[in-house]
């Protein structure tokens, strides 16, 4: 007998909605429960059942956690670098990978497809619901969730694939009369407008949701859906692009489009300011005193200014720190929509725990890490670059004798430093690299590094110190377990309390949260009003949160580059920048910065030089090569899809 678990979001009360599914000759999965039972209507007669159905429409979405597998679009492009060579985001990146043979987990097409003909089936008949047990409005709301849920399997085809094929109803498939017509990008995004619109007239406010159902979706998360949709589709890869004007369809119509529309940019903005307009949601911050360590804010003018209008008075540190790190603010002000997925606590705690701990499995830790070029995107504590610093609070050279005054206080192993490192004890423990030094509060909330303590259950030694130098106990040995290969781990969704590989604490994982509400309402509202002050007001609260200066007004071309270097550093590792690099069509940038990196998501990829023991280890080094070509902007549709069947189904150009 197989269980289906569809874990639904939640902390200590999460709705865990199980299906029990049996069938004589075969175990059924989520999607075969709809489709193998003998009489569909019999399905409705007991509230069991109908939650049961129910649940298996949401039996498809993306295990999110899972960066070095099943969704490895975190672990892709110039953001991760994966811990061993078989891992999916290292086959992304170097572009090993082609209609035929991509790995069957990554094969969204049909997975979704399979999602989308579930909930078609559920709207279909769940009307036929008749159990005396259920209240008054109880179907309509699953209802509503469906819904969302089939929009939502869409948007994520419309991200992957381009244009999808619509299908919104169950389809005989024997008769063979089936749909195989990709619909217009125009057509896709209309048809998901509409859906979302329709689906959040009946999902709740998130305020109304059951503390037991925590986690479905509400009305703002159809609204986030459908900004994030609309902010797609004006992005420069789909609006305007003259290098897809000759995809087009049986008809010879451009699926894409013809010509640039600004107006697109100006639904986006729209889109996004009726979420921010809802007064639902807020930057989540902590006080600046309140029983423990402040961290100071670095040197420079305004940083004495109250939060929200500045960035005194909250501690940014613990405020970032604590959006993905579980704990007492789990559930907090700032997420819209957040899910809880199998094995997620393992899956985001093993991403950056040090495989020495002594609570530690030496199997799955070092999946993915971070690359240099991400590291050298974060800022200075004083909100500047590390170009513009480079040489004085910046150092890009060997180790440190100095702490930095506010985020490694004293000799950084003492409790009111909160980044523990111990650094002057070089000759016992590893000394951190100058170049992690002085660095903002997202930093050290996102990237572990060499040196860096983790917590620990031992009265000799409370922190471990990871050492990430060849044949160490963390660091890189030529056998079969991942390894860090950057010298740079992931820890934002470490606690500072954790003491197990598991996670001390529930992770969070967020899908939507306010933080890129605001980034994305800038953006759209930048390439259609530049000059507008939202751009900057709500740029600027994102800033001071991480405990930043704000920006002055700059042209258009300055404030899309300052927008996008935040959206790398606040968004790092919650699966938004490999879309966005392909959405802006700066994905096959290769232009290189003056540390080497390419700004787009091929060419050399620096790192630690993880391969040595010796003081070398500390040098920026080339460890790998990412490619990218033209047609990796879309995956390719699957081989036997386009050529078994669905007929004559339009492949993405180049493959």
């Amino acid at each position: 007998m197989k269980y289906l678990a569809i874990k639904i979001f939640g902390f200590m009360t999460a709705l865990l909605l199980v299906a029990n599914l049996l069938s004589c000759k075969k175990y059924l999965d989520a999607e075969e429960y709809l489709h193998e039972v003998n009489n569909l209507n019999d399905i409705w007669n007991s509230r069991k059942d109908i939650r049961q159905a129910w649940a298996a429409c949401y039996g498809d979405l993306p295990n999110f956690t899972e960066l070095h597998s099943s969704w490895p679009f975190s672990g892709a492009g110039d953001e991760g670098h994966a811990g061993l060579d078989t891992y999916a985001p290292l086959l992304l990146s170097q572009n090993k990978y082609n209609s035929d043979n991509l790995p069957g987990e990554l094969n969204y097409w049909t997975k979704f497809y399979k999602a989308i003909r579930t909930c078609n089936l559920f709207l279909e008949n769940s009307h036929l619901a008749n159990d005396k047990l259920l209240k008054t409005g109880e179907v309509l709301g699953y209802q509503a969730d469906v819904r969302f849920l089939r929009a939502y399997y869409y948007s994520l085809l419309l991200e992957i694939y381009g244009p999808f094929v619509i299908v919104d109803k169950t389809v005989d498939y024997a008769s063979g009369n089936y749909p195989t017509k990709r619909a217009s990008l125009q057509q896709c995004v209309d048809f998901l407008v509409a859906e979302l619109d329709k689906a959040g007239q009946d999902l709740p406010r998130q305020a109304d949701i059951l503390s037991s159902d925590l986690g479905r979706p509400s009305k703002a998360v159809a609204m986030a859906t459908k900004a994030r949709i609309l902010l797609w589709a004006a992005s420069p890869l789909v609006n305007g692009n003259p290098e897809y004007n000759s995809f087009v369809d049986s008809e010879g119509k451009p699926f894409f489009g013809i010509g640039y529309d600004q107006g697109k940019w100006a639904k986006a903005a729209a889109a996004y300011k009726e979420i921010i307009n809802l007064n639902q949601y807020q930057l989540f911050t902590l006080p600046a005193n309140n029983g423990y360590q402040t961290v100071p804010l670095g040197d420079f003018p305004g940083n004495n200014v109250p939060w929200p209008n500045g960035p005194a008075n909250i501690d940014p540190y613990r405020s970032f720190k604590a959006l993905f790190s579980g704990g007492n603010d789990y559930w907090n002000s700032e997420v819209i929509w957040q899910v809880s997925r199998p094995n997620q606590n393992y899956n985001l705690t093993a991403l950056g725990w040090p495989r020495g701990h002594k609570a530690s499995n030496a199997l799955y830790t070092g999946r993915i890490s971070v690359t240099q070029k991400i590291v050298d995107g974060f800022f200075m504590n004083n909100g500047r670059t590390i170009e513009e610093e480079n040489q004085k609070l910046y150092k890009d050279v060997s180790t440190s004798r100095e702490a930095d005054g506010l985020y490694i206080l004293g000799d950084g192993s003492n409790t009111s430093s909160p980044v523990h490192t111990n650094f002057l004890n070089g000759n016992v423990y590893p000394a951190v690299p100058n170049r992690v030094l002085n660095r903002e509060a997202r930093f050290y909330a996102t990237i572990g590094f060499h040196g860096r303590g983790f917590k620990q259950d031992d009265k000799t030694d409370p922190y471990y110190y990871v050492d990430y130098r060849a044949e160490t106990a963390d660091g890189y040995i030529q056998t079969d377990r991942p390894s860090v290969r950057t010298g740079y781990s992931i820890v934002k969704y470490i606690n500072d309390g954790d003491m197990r590989i598991e996670g001390s604490f529930e992770k969070q994982y967020p899908v939507y949260r306010l933080a890129e509400v605001y980034l994305s309402y800038a953006e759209a509202l930048n390439e259609t009003e530049p000059g507008n002050p939202d751009i900057l007001k709500y740029l600027n609260l994102v800033r001071y949160r991480a405990g930043l200066p704000g920006y002055s007004q700059g042209s258009k071309e300055d404030v899309r580059k300052w927008i996008k270097r935040e959206r790398l550093v606040e968004l790092a590792f919650e699966g938004k920048r490999y879309f966005d690099m392909r959405r802006w069509k700066d994905a096959e940038d290769t232009q290189r910065d003056v540390w080497g990196n390419s700004a787009g998501v091929g060419g050399s990829v620096y790192g630690m030089n993880y391969k040595v023991t010796d003081i070398s280890f500390y040098d920026r080094t080339i460890i790998d090569g990412y490619s990218f070509k033209k047609k990796n902007y879309f995956f390719p549709l699957p081989y036997v899809e386009v050529s078994n069947h669905w007929g004559e189904l339009i492949q993405n150009p180049g493959w």
